[in-house]
């Protein structure tokens, strides 16, 4: 049966079309993230200019809404208004059942008003296409007429508004063409440019986190369409690649934006030499200035401003009341806010939960594909005690019959069924599992030199084949192992319980176990692909946290920018280090696991001793040299593996004494047939083997964990955490231990 992978002709073309998908949307996010940072910062510079001060250039300037220049109605409503915007909704249910709005009509109705304050007035010209105006409005009407909705927006006489936008002194209007030129933005609002720059600035982050992650799930598919899965081959691209973007992108920003505001003043600054300044434009400008100088709050805005204003901002010159009307201008200047700014922690807090859960399951796959690229392939012959890594093909034991396939009777070691139901009907028709059942029955493992039975109860399967049948409104799915299938597994080699002098692969306690159709390769190749996807979901959530939380106090700024672009570094450095610490907790425990085996043997054959000395000191009295070998044996305390060289020279003390015993029995028939003696032989016999593959099984261990202590970054978190070396058998020790009789 044909299995359809990822990375397949058509998953390979679809992997491309969803990273060229995923780099053009970061870039356009990218980009309109940080032009809506550089308005909401420029926007943020400009002081409120009284009407009666303004002259050719763009302004900020807020006033009440007159009905000078008339008024209209909107087509639901009669409420006199200057400005309203229209829209006529449809609800309705979609081909899935899903609830959807579709707008049949919308509008504009309104091209110019007038503006007061306490100075003058001004005529805001709104031009022929209103809707290109950034407009923040309350909705003033909102009916429902069965499946029709219908909203109203308006602008209305007695209103407060916010304007941005071109002073035409010929026309005495505020318009809003080029306006781009400066970063600023073409802005009606209602609510205040406190309220829209808080708003601004945090939808600039929100855009800015979601081009770094699209940029990081980007870079994510591109390497699993390369077929590289290396962790440091991807945190290197992400560092260069996000920090990168963000660095170059953020500062060609900047210098446009501050060469932008220093045009604007020097605007405004030689309006004053062409006629004579009332004192509102002198203050207006002196203002500006000092805003301009306030808003360098970090050190790449200082740069900034000392590498392109600092020569370009002269003060005008001021008497005394003019000075105080600056610093009470400045003074009652609100401060920025967020509308919602509440809403927003909670989603920050909300994606820094999601980021750490999705972190955890992101590191527990890609630390079992460490721990499958590290492992060593091992032969069914040559197994050893511990964690093992096998490839063969599925083979029957004869002590096990195998099972039948639920659906077509196909013999099988494994299978899983899952039985769904179609519930509903039309387009709310979905299917629901009602039943989920699982079988299997140990197996044996054949590969080209020898067989290991392998019990699958624990395992994580991937299975050969499938089958899929619908019997009425149920549909049957069965996935299934079958014989001569070719495996790859991954378990613990541990003694059989059925056959204590063999070994057999089998669940263990928080060690994995995996048995799978799947290659190697395969294997390794999903489990980074997954990583990678969920390291760049992760890293996206992070920094919408960060920039979030530095939004918050409507302060976002460049240097904000960069100490984001370091969140991503930050985050694949700590996730690089808990996968290096969890392998060498890993390791150490494997090496412990090793060593607490070993000491449970050592001390199941030191208790021997005693009872062994009783039995047979009457009865070989002359045998001295025996005894006393017998003797020490008994009075020395149990080796441990604290020391391994203890453990060498007492194994090999316990071999020479049992051989000498065992010698020496032939010539006394009446102790070679005790009780005593004969469990004493048996347990030493079965033990030496066991004995001999601990060890093998703790060198390997001590050799793989010390050698990582020895590498970075592994070096330094030794150092930093306290993880010692493990002690090894010396040569000598090992030499003796395989020339020993089993």
């Amino acid at each position: 049966m044909q299995r359809r992978t990822a990375l397949s002709t058509p998953g390979s073309l679809i992997l491309v079309i969803l990273t060229v998908a995923c780099l053009v949307g970061s870039y356009d996010f990218m980009a309109r993230g940080l032009n809506e940072l550089a308005e909401a910062r420029q926007v943020q510079r400009l002081p409120i200019t009284p009407l009666s001060a303004l002259a050719k250039g763009p302004y900020l300037v807020e006033g009440q809404v007159t009905d000078d220049l008339g008024t209209h109605t909107g087509p639901y409503s009669d409420t006199p208004s200057v400005y309203v915007f229209y829209k006529e909704q449809h609800e309705y249910r979609d081909s899935d059942g899903d609830l959807k709005l579709e707008t049949v009509d919308s509008g504009h109705i309104g091209s110019r008003f007038q503006l007061q304050d306490d100075t003058g007035t001004v005529v805001v010209n709104l031009g022929a296409n209103p809707g290109e105006i950034e407009w923040s409005l309350r909705r003033t009407w909102h009916h429902r007429s069965g499946s029709y909705i219908y909203s109203e927006w308006t602008l209305k006489p007695g209103d407060n508004a916010t304007v941005i936008g071109q002073f035409d002194q010929k026309q005495n209007e505020l318009t809003f063409p080029a306006l781009d030129a400066f970063n600023l933005p073409a802005v009606v609002s209602r609510f205040g440019p406190d309220t829209d720059i808080g708003e601004q600035l945090y939808d600039a982050g929100a855009k800015i986190s979601l081009a770094t992650g699209l940029l990081a799930l980007g870079i994510a598919l591109g390497l699993i369409i390369l077929r590289i899965h290396r962790l440091w081959v991807y945190v290197l691209a992400m560092t260069i690649a996000v920090s990168g973007t963000l660095t170059v992108i953020g500062v060609y920003r900047l210098t446009t934006e501050w060469s932008a505001i220093a045009n604007l003043y020097e605007g405004r600054y030689q309006q004053l030499a062409k006629t004579e300044p009332s004192m509102a434009a002198l203050v207006d400008v002196a203002a500006l200035n000092h805003r301009i100088r306030q808003s360098t709050s970090g050190w790449l805005d200082r740069w900034m401003f000392r590498r392109l204003l600092e020569n370009r901002l002269p003060l005008p010159d001021l008497n005394v009341s003019a000075r105080e009307q600056v610093q009470k201008l400045l003074a009652n200047h609100p401060p920025v806010k967020r509308q919602y700014s509440g809403i927003g922690l909670l989603l920050a807090l909300g994606s820094l939960v999601l980021a750490v859960l999705l972190m955890r399951r992101v590191i527990s796959s890609i630390k079992l594909k460490r721990l499958i690229e590290a492992l060593p392939t091992s032969s069914t012959q040559g197994l050893s005690f511990g964690l093992a890594e096998l490839k063969g093909r599925v083979e029957l034991d004869n002590n096990y019959p195998p099972l039948r396939e639920p659906l077509s009777g196909q013999d099988c070691v494994a299978y899983r069924l899952e039985i769904e139901e179609k519930r509903g009907s039309g387009n709310d028709a979905k299917w629901t599992t009602v039943e989920t059942r699982t079988e299997h029955v140990p197996f044996r493992l054949r590969d080209d030199q020898h067989h290991v039975l392998v019990y699958p109860e624990g395992a994580q399967f991937g299975y050969s084949d499938v089958d899929i049948k619908q019997l009425g409104k149920q549909r049957h799915t069965v996935k299934f192992l079958v014989p001569e299938a070719s495996i790859y597994c991954l378990g613990f080699a541990g003694l059989d319980q059925h056959q204590p002098d063999h070994l057999s692969i089998q669940h263990e306690k928080d060690l994995p176990f995996l048995i799978s159709n799947s290659d190697e390769d395969g294997i390794v190749m999903r489990r980074g692909a997954w990583g990678f996807v969920g390291i760049a979901a992760s890293l996206g959530l992070l920094l919408f946290t960060a920039t979030t939380m530095l939004a918050a106090d409507g302060r976002f700024s460049p240097d904000n920018l960069l100490i984001s672009a370091l969140v991503v570094p930050l985050a694949l450095c700590v996730y690089t280090g808990i996968l290096h610490y969890n392998d060498l907790v890993f390791l150490k425990n494997r090496v412990n696991r090793a060593r607490a085996n070993i000491d449970t043997i050592l001390q199941q054959r030191h208790d021997l001793w005693p009872r062994l000395e009783d039995t047979v000191k009457a009865s070989m009295a002359h045998e001295r040299d025996l005894l006393t070998a017998i003797a020490t044996l008994r009075s020395e305390p149990p080796a441990t593996m604290d020391s391994t060289n203890n453990v060498g020279r007492t194994i090999n003390q316990e071999q020479a004494a049992t051989q000498s015993l065992k010698g020496r029995l032939e010539d006394y028939p009446e102790l070679k047939n005790h009780q005593v003696v004969r469990r004493f032989m048996e347990i030493m016999a079965s033990t030496e083997n066991y004995l001999s593959l601990l060890r093998n099984s703790y060198s390997d261990s001590a050799m793989i964990y010390n050698t990582r202590l020895q590498t970075l970054p592994d070096l330094l978190l030794a150092w930093l955490f306290r993880f010692g070396p493990a002690q090894q058998f010396t040569h000598s020790h090992q030499e003796a231990d395989q020339t020993l009789p089993r």
